[in-house]
């Protein structure tokens, strides 16, 4: 079978990774680049199969044949270490970029829990202020009540002191008249009624004037009581002022610290991303070392055979030669040469076929071998990645358990 350039296709374009890794649209970068697909991995598949199924015994000259056999083969083992070393190349890619991919979602989300996080602060601060500022409005509302009440209880004090006195007076006019009603039959008895009542008078008049001095000062003693309970709760507003400003000021120092908290855990997930892309990468080198080790041995092991089919071909033809001369020499007994002769031809075959079966068995074992190298490099690979997965979801849930904290 001829393989031409037709048939690998060419016609999808190369999208750059660094405008798959910021979301940028692809664009293409080269319109002959062959596309990694499904398509083409089965086209080196098929082509290291028909490299084995090669039909040139028909074609090509018998000395030939084995050169073009074995190098059929050896090509056939090169394209499927090529298609298996790319395979492992592009999921060791793909890893890396899913491990990056989850870095970035657990930082944006970092991001948007201290956001919100700020803004709860910022909402819990204001409406402490808000509270303070109505508690001192309602001590302020209350004072100025209580400083109404006790202007209207020294008022009514006043008020009544007036009335005592008016009937203080009253009852003086009335003393007066009655005395002078009984002047002319009780003169002596009148006037010491009169100098009596004036004594009384007097006395009512001096004990009003007590009560209204005490009235006075039980109102000036009300008020200088109202104006001290109004500074201090002044003070207390002025106090309770300074502890919501003192409250802010700390939720502000704590929001700091907690964003600096935030920032230092997205700090570390970031580095445990790098660290599981490094490691993914050098999981992959090592994995291109031992398949490198596997294609060596391979080699190594086809060179060996090659020696081998040599040194029985030389062998061979040393027989023949051998039997030739021995035929030459006894012409007497040429059946017996010749049935000797065809008897070596025949070892000969079988050796030729036992070292063909050989080769095949050899061949059989180093694909073997190299499959179950490349299977478990592929499932180190994956346990690699898994692993880095696996670190990068429990720094997440480390993340979300520690913002779940902070909101509780």
């Amino acid at each position: 079978m001829t393989v031409t350039a037709n048939d690998f296709e060419t016609s999808s374009p190369v999208v750059d990774e660094s405008e798959l890794q910021a979301g940028a649209p692809a664009t293409p970068a080269d319109p002959a680049a062959t596309k990694l697909d499904p398509k083409f991995f089965a086209l080196l598949a098929d082509v290291s199969q028909k490299l084995l199924r090669l039909d040139a015994e028909p074609r090509v000259l018998p000395e030939e044949l084995a050169a073009v056999t074995a190098a059929a083969t050896e090509l056939s083992e090169l394209v499927q270490a090529f298609a298996s070393r790319l395979s492992a190349a592009l999921e060791a890619k793909t890893d890396a970029d899913q491990v990056a991919k989850e870095a970035e979602k657990a930082r944006i989300l970092a991001e948007k829990e201290a956001a919100r996080a700020q803004a709860l602060a910022e909402k819990e601060a204001e409406k402490a202020r808000i509270q303070a500022e109505k508690e001192a409005a309602r001590i302020q509302a209350q004072q100025e009540v209580e400083a109404m009440k006790a202007a209207a209880a020294a008022l009514k004090a006043a008020q009544h002191a007036e009335k005592e006195a008016a009937k203080a007076a009253a009852l003086a006019e009335k003393m007066a008249i009655l005395v002078a009603r009984e002047k002319a039959a009780e003169e002596a008895a009148a006037a010491k009624a009169q100098a009596q009542a004036e004594k009384e008078a007097a006395k009512e008049a001096e004990r009003l004037a007590k009560e209204k001095e005490a009235a006075e000062k039980a109102a000036a003693k009300e008020a200088a009581r109202l104006a001290k309970e109004q500074a201090d709760a002044e003070k207390a507003a002025a106090r309770e002022k300074a502890l919501a400003e003192r409250m802010a000021a700390m939720a502000a120092a704590a929001e700091a610290k907690e964003a600096a908290r935030l920032a230092k855990e997205q700090a570390a997930a970031e580095k445990a991303a790098v660290k599981a892309q490094a490691l993914a990468e050098k999981e992959a080198a090592r994995i291109a070392k031992e398949q490198a080790d596997a294609e060596k041995a391979a080699a190594k092991e086809a060179a060996r055979l090659a020696k081998e089919q040599a040194d029985a071909e030389k062998a061979a033809a040393k027989a023949k030669a051998l039997a030739e001369k021995e035929a030459a020499r006894v012409e007497q007994e040429k059946r017996a040469t010749e049935l000797a002769a065809v008897k070596a031809r025949e070892d000969a075959e079988r050796q030729k076929a036992a070292q063909i079966e050989e080769e095949a068995r050899a061949r059989r074992a180093a694909a073997r071998a190299k499959t179950i190298a490349e299977y478990e490099a592929k499932q180190k690979a994956r346990q690699a990645a898994a692993m880095a997965q696996f670190n990068a979801d429990k720094a997440a849930m480390k993340i979300e358990k520690q913002k779940a904290g902070v909101r509780g």
